[in-house]
């Protein structure tokens, strides 16, 4: 396993530590978000720090910002589901734009506007 390889696995087994501690305490989706964009920038630091891993630690943060959104946009439909009759997939569907939006809105600002 490569170097840079092995960063992103640890990383990403980090994120998903991160999203269970969010889900089984009920936290503030904005808590998630930053927590998120914290390990992210560590990472990116760390990378930046040590040039030898990558030159393109660009890439390193897009992998790991869209893990940890694509965890997060699924537990979010699959609470959806469950919440609703099982017409719901449409409505689903259709609220996914929004919840993207909102992940990326808080990610950028560290809070969504009220």
């Amino acid at each position: 396993m490569k170097c840079l390889d092995a960063i992103e696995e640890n990383v990403k087994a980090i994120l998903t530590r991160v999203f269970a501690i969010y889900v089984e305490d009920r936290l503030d989706d904005s808590e998630y978000i930053r927590n998120v964009k914290a390990v992210i920038e560590a990472t990116r630091d760390f990378v930046e720090e040590n040039p030898e891993i990558t030159d393109t630690p660009q890439i390193l943060d897009k992998v790991l910002y869209s893990y940890a959104k694509k965890i997060w946009l699924q537990n979010l439909k699959e609470a959806t589901k469950k919440e609703m009759s099982s017409d719901s997939e449409e409505v689903v569907s259709e609220n996914e734009g929004y919840h993207e939006y909102y992940f990326d809105y808080i990610y950028h600002h560290g809070i969504y506007p009220r």
